[in-house]
């Protein structure tokens, strides 16, 4: 979700696919593994660098893992304090 008047974006992430560490949703496959190890690192390191670049450009950056929207009251008050928080830069 990109807010630009604000210059904040959520970035919703699969614990899965994005690697959400301590997550038991971001097992590694036990088969194919040669794909999915480089496949996923790949996932983890573009998410850093964009995340980055973002931030370099003035941008505030939330993360919101899928399992974290299991728990809406928790999730609309992370996403509201985000939003009413003022840069610091």
């Amino acid at each position: 979700m990109v807010l630009p008047r604000l210059k904040k974006i959520v970035d919703v992430r699969g614990c899965f696919w994005h690697q959400h560490k301590g997550c038991i949703d971001s097992h590694m496959p036990k088969s194919r593994r040669d794909y999915w190890i480089p496949k996923l690192a790949g996932n983890v390191r573009r998410d850093k660098t964009n995340e980055q670049k973002l931030r370099k450009n003035g941008w505030d950056v939330l993360t919101i893992w899928e399992c974290e929207l299991r728990d809406t009251d928790r999730l609309r008050a992370q996403i509201v304090a985000f939003l009413n928080a003022h840069r610091v830069s």
